[in-house]
């Protein structure tokens, strides 16, 4: 599966949603330890040890006496079987006195190759734990002893057992929730990684650039101060006046969502200006006046108008509050706006706005939705795709980028917006 962002970009992901993947952890923590809590019961174990043991005849042959290891063997084994024997409990609850129900387990299982056997209890009755476990001791030696009378065995209880210490409902809960917060951050993780190998939307504008040998001109940051906003336009400015040499007719044209083209062409007109560069910023997007609320422009019969050839350039295009800054709203169109941009009359019109303004920055629609993108890019000295982060996916914007490209557009590069 293809990865669409730098690790970088993974590690600005999971700042982002830092707070998110917290919650969902001390979540997991607090369900552990609740869940830990309402099955909360304490059981305790503790173990006793027996030697098996026999005595053999300083003069017995080598062959009884191998013989001989290997019946005592045999009865180490039947003692480690008895233990799971319920007559086995049942006696060795009788024997310490206690009811046979709070005696939960008996294990047995012999130490290494010796003739020492555990015996491990396991019962919620603390208080009687240890008798517990050396009355199984007991109960086995005396079991041994009278299954086994000939040849004799000896049977001693070694290692007495010891009360085990109390168990804390506290102290589970908080290894509970311990787990669960590790468990949380492993789940984080998991979930986090398993969105960026899903998301296949641009948000790393180095790797598009490098995948598709497009220049990357620019990132405007989502959540911006507005001295940062003007610095991110004119470092869009640098690349622009560098890719068109210093003039020219530009068409911006936002990839997949209508949005942020408009806004990239203002902030780039009114940064262009300060530099004492005069700028036509035209709406070419006759499906909406985005633009005109944006400006402190006044009313004009618009782009349609001059492409009707009713009015002139001069006429319609009006001064904003921006100085060395004008604005031509689309106006209302009289046929197909894809027919208009592709007309005759909108290639004189880039050319005639070139003469007289330093730049004309165009906002198109969208390039998936519509057509005008692709019919208006031959007559302009440039193309600039516009890509809103974290929504543009990868291969529709590289879709586009082949539309334009076949149809004659000289590509200057792209623009990502709304950069987390």
């Amino acid at each position: 599966m293809e990865l669409y962002l730098s690790f970088s970009e993974i590690l600005r992901f999971f700042k982002r949603h830092l707070w998110k993947f917290a919650v969902l952890t001390l979540a997991c923590g607090v369900l552990l330890g609740v869940l830990s809590l309402k099955s909360f019961q304490r059981v305790y174990s503790t173990t006793s040890t027996i030697l098996v043991a026999c005595t053999i005849d300083n003069n017995a042959s080598p062959d009884y006496s191998n013989q001989y290891a290997s019946m005592l063997n045999v009865r180490l084994q039947a003692a480690v079987a008895m233990a799971d024997l319920e007559d086995f409990r049942v006696a060795v609850a009788e024997r310490a006195g206690v009811e046979e129900s709070s005696l939960n387990s008996i294990t047995a299982s012999q130490v290494s190759t010796s003739t020492l056997v555990d015996l491990t209890i396991s019962t919620g009755d603390r208080d009687h734990a240890a008798a517990l476990a050396d009355a199984a001791a007991e109960e086995m030696a005396d079991q041994l002893e009278a299954i086994y009378p000939t040849p004799p065995i000896q049977v001693h209880v070694t290692n007495h057992a010891e009360t085990p210490a109390e168990q804390s409902a506290r102290s589970s809960v908080m290894k509970s929730g311990i787990l669960g917060i590790v468990l949380g951050i492993i789940l984080s993780l998991c979930i986090g990684l398993a969105i960026l190998l899903l998301d296949h939307t641009m948000r790393d504008g180095t790797y598009v650039s490098n995948s598709l040998k497009l220049p990357f001109l620019g990132a405007l940051s989502a959540k911006a101060g507005e001295q940062r906003k003007q610095d991110e336009f004119r470092a869009l400015r640098a690349s622009v006046f560098q890719q068109t040499k210093g003039h020219g007719s530009v068409l911006f044209t936002p990839v997949h969502t209508k949005k942020g083209a408009g806004s990239t062409a203002a902030g780039l007109a009114k940064a262009m200006t300060l530099t004492g560069k005069t700028v036509l910023l035209v709406e070419a997007d006759f499906s909406g006046n985005a633009l005109s609320g944006q400006l402190d422009a006044g009313a004009s019969q618009g782009l349609a108008a001059i492409l009707e050839g009713t009015t002139s350039l001069k006429e319609a295009a009006v001064p904003t509050g921006t100085k060395g800054l004008s604005f031509l709203p689309c106006g209302k169109a009289f046929g197909n706006s894809a027919d208009l941009v592709a007309s005759r009359a909108f290639s004189e019109f880039l050319y005639d706005a070139a003469e007289q303004y330093d730049y004309v920055l165009c906002v198109l629609p969208g390039e998936e939705e519509m057509p005008d993108a692709d019919n208006a890019a031959p007559a302009a000295s440039a193309v600039v795709l516009v890509a809103e982060y974290g929504k543009t996916p990868f291969r529709n914007f590289e879709k586009s980028l082949n539309r334009l490209r076949t149809a004659g557009g000289n590509i200057s590069g792209f623009v990502m917006t709304n950069v987390q």
